[in-house]
């Protein structure tokens, strides 16, 4: 077909795009907290443009219509995403933002950050990995529990960009945590939207005093209250994906099978 021609050329423009850009690392300011941010903004938002093309060539449905019912799902991972930002730390004066003249610079990066990584795993691998492991909640269950640990692991690549053991193995974790819970707001929505927005409201409450700011990010206060609210959702969201269905799986790709249906009657 002349779509997925096109999608395939587009796809592999926008990724040697995307290998200039980041190679080449264009200097617009000799800042180097804002260089570093605009590196990460332009090149997930090329990178984004990959997934967007290879999304369109498969096939997969993966932004039904919102509706009310998916609070159930998203409302509790959007606690998890929006304690991520150290509030009470803020409300009481231990962190603060120092460099708010850029924290649109930096809340754009997080939005594309959220928008590259979950039209790659959320949008792309996840289905991929799903399609003919879907027969049942077990299989749905451990295909989930893949998918997140290879979103995980794939930030052992912070190591080659000077970032420290502990701190990447923290990564790892928190990163297979996230990566789990927008799989299942995914799995109860089929809409990749909320994935998107929670990963950026995440990336931006975690990095925004690290990146333009100063304090202690884990005063005891924020520590009892994560875990408390960690346990809770998690504990909620496992329940919701063991109840998921081998039919709620097949929303992904019921237009695809129809035309590959229709192209062969």
């Amino acid at each position: 077909m002349k779509r997925d021609l096109v999608c395939r050329w587009c796809a592999m423009a926008s990724a040697l795009l995307f290998a200039v850009v980041w190679f080449l690392d264009p200097v617009v300011s000799a800042d180097e907290t804002v260089q570093l941010l605009f590196k990460s903004t332009v090149t997930r938002a090329i990178g984004s443009l990959v997934f967007v093309f290879v999304l369109v060539y498969l096939g997969y449905r993966v932004f039904h219509a919102p509706k009310w019912t998916h609070a159930a799902a998203v409302l509790p991972a959007l606690v998890i995403a929006v304690n991520n930002m150290p509030i009470l730390g803020l409300m009481q004066g231990w962190v603060w933002v120092e460099r708010w003249e850029w924290v649109w610079l930096f809340a754009l990066d997080t939005f594309f950050i959220g928008l590259f990584e979950e039209l790659a795993f959320r949008g792309v691998l996840f289905p991929f990995l799903l399609e003919n492991r879907r027969g049942g909640r077990r299989q749905i269950f451990f295909t989930t529990v893949i998918c997140s640990a290879l979103f995980g692991l794939v930030h052992l690549v912070n190591l080659l960009e000077g970032a420290g053991f502990g701190a990447t193995v923290l990564q790892v974790g928190y990163s297979f945590l996230i990566g789990g819970m927008c799989s299942i707001v995914l799995l109860k929505t089929g809409n990749l939207l909320y994935c998107i927005l929670l990963h950026g409201i995440y990336d931006f409450g975690g990095g925004l005093i690290p990146t333009l700011g100063s304090g202690e990010l884990w005063d005891t206060p924020t520590v009892v209250l994560t875990v408390i609210l960690s346990v809770i959702v998690i504990v909620w969201m496992l329940l919701l994906l063991w109840r998921v269905t081998p039919e709620d799986a097949d929303k992904f790709y019921q237009k695809r099978r129809t035309s590959n249906e229709h192209g062969e009657n």
